[in-house]
């Protein structure tokens, strides 16, 4: 019979027998092999269970969605009872990736349209969150299904089911398993054979790590691992770079993109990322169009980088001016500034807030002009139009290229009330002036009747001429070019 061999590290006495007693360095290296299996192990159970808990709630909110979609986009059809339509719904919903059937029934439980696998009732299978899970009878794909009420105006009237694929949660949920089996073995395996070498080396990289997270978690997205090793922890580490510089550049996307729409249109594009398509939605606002009167004189007299300087200096003083009136710059267009009030966050106070932008700025630039006229540049002037009333505010454009805007026949006024406006005026629709929440505040004075394609009656406007609250205007407007300053 073949002796076994002492473990490694072990020497045999002269006489043959093993020592009586065992090297700390073999018992380091057993106590720090097993420390590594046993922390891969709890380890690989929790990541397992967050994995497992992760993809679930993956899968809930997908069918969820999915669910909620499909009751919001037939509520109107039910009531229709345009089966037709509906059928035609459900069918194209069930080429979506991972959907297997999609039904709709009215508040009676009568099927108006099906297509897919039928996910029956609540009751004939497992109980899977808020929705059921069983198993094709084909195939035994497991699936869940997901029933939601179909709700118009507050009224339910009738019932949505979807069906989704379970298959790649198991999938994922098996390789993710298979992977943290595989992680736990290796080390395990690196462990007992030099573990005394790896015990050292895990210390210093895993307080690196511990440091690493701590500065991210403060916001500090510039850290960066500088250490190459070939190893699993160099693989962290490069794991750890890639994930910093993806939170950099994810900041760097968001405060670029509030530098090109307003806060409020950027929060709801960064919050919602996967639900930007076209349409919009009538609110009731207030549009300001702001223009550089004689630009284009003005443009031929001064060298390219001049103009430039001229139009970001005065649009930084509108921009300005709009946000301490809870505005929100719409867009520029050449030498013009548009302007909503009102419209991406509520306000009731929009047409005030809008004269009182429109003043704000007019008396600034007045200001200005006296500082111009002492270094001997030309003086500029600003046309300005504003109009309130309902109007479209939403994406509008391609789906490839869209923009977030306003447009209707109120935006369309103001634009025109600009181009009737003298150089230092400011031109409002008379009905805007008279409304009770604004006339108290507003001095202006009648001025003409403009006739306007597609209305039969001429409009009204009135020149507004400045607000009540002088002092508190004046301060406002210090602030502004303090602001601009710094």
């Amino acid at each position: 019979m073949r002796t076994p061999r002492p473990p490694k590290g072990l020497r045999r006495r002269p006489d043959g027998t093993l020592p009586s007693h065992v090297p700390v360095a073999f018992k380091l290296a057993l106590v720090i092999a097993a420390l590594a299996v046993a922390v891969m192990g709890v380890l690989g159970v929790i990541l397992m269970n967050q994995q497992t808990q992760i993809l679930r709630a993956q899968a809930e909110s997908f069918g969820e969605t999915m669910a909620h979609q499909l009751a919001g986009a037939s509520a109107e059809l039910v009531l229709a009872e345009d089966r037709l339509a509906l059928g035609a719904l459900v069918n194209n919903l069930i080429t979506s990736e991972g959907i297997r059937g999609a039904a709709i029934y009215s508040v009676d439980g009568d099927r108006l349209a099906e297509a897919g696998a039928d996910g029956g009732n609540p009751g004939d299978g497992t109980r899977w969150g808020q929705g059921w899970r069983w198993q094709l009878p084909d195939s035994n794909e497991p699936v869940a299904s997901w029933q939601v009420p179909i709700r118009f105006q507050g009224l339910e009237v009738g019932l949505a089911r979807v069906t989704h694929s379970l298959a790649p949660l198991e999938t994922a949920t098996r390789r993710a398993f298979w992977v943290l089996v595989s992680a736990t073995l290796i080390m395990a395996l690196l462990a007992s054979v030099a573990a005394g070498i790896i015990g050292k080396r895990l210390a210093r990289p895993i307080d690196d790590l511990m440091d690493a997270s701590r500065a991210i978690g403060a916001g500090n997205y510039d850290f960066r691992f500088t250490e190459r090793r070939n190893d699993e922890i160099g693989h962290l580490m490069e794991s750890f770079n890639e994930m910093a510089q993806g939170l950099l550049e994810k900041s760097q996307v968001e405060a670029a993109l509030s530098r090109y729409v307003s806060p409020g249109v950027a929060r709801q594009i960064l919050s919602n990322l996967e639900q930007v398509h076209l349409g919009g939605r009538q609110v009731e606002g207030t549009v300001l169009f702001a223009d550089i009167a004689g630009f284009t004189a003005l443009s031929e007299r001064l060298p390219p980088a001049e103009v430039a300087h001229l139009l970001n200096e005065y649009f930084g003083y509108i921009t300005r001016i709009a946000t301490h009136c809870h505005g929100t710059i719409d867009k520029f267009i050449g030498d013009c500034a548009m302007v909503v009030f009102g419209v991406t966050e509520p306000d009731p106070e929009h047409r005030l807030h809008a004269l009182t932008c429109a003043v704000m700025l007019q008396r600034l630039v007045a200001r200005l002009n006296v500082d111009r006229n002492l270094h001997n540049e030309p003086p500029v002037a600003f046309r300005i139009g504003v109009n309130s009333g309902p109007m479209l505010a939403g994406n509008l454009g391609a789906s490839e290229r869209m923009q977030y805007t306003v447009v209707g026949d109120t935006v369309n006024l103001a634009s025109r009330l600009m181009s009737l406006a003298e150089p230092g005026e400011t031109v409002a629709c008379r009905e805007l002036v008279e409304d009770p929440r604004v006339a108290r505040y507003i001095r202006s004075t009648s001025s003409d009747e403009i006739r306007v394609r597609g209305r039969e009656t001429p409009v009204l406007t009135c020149r507004i001429g400045d607000i009540a609250a002088e002092p508190a205007l004046d301060a406002r407007i210090d602030k502004v070019l303090a602001d601009c300053r710094h």
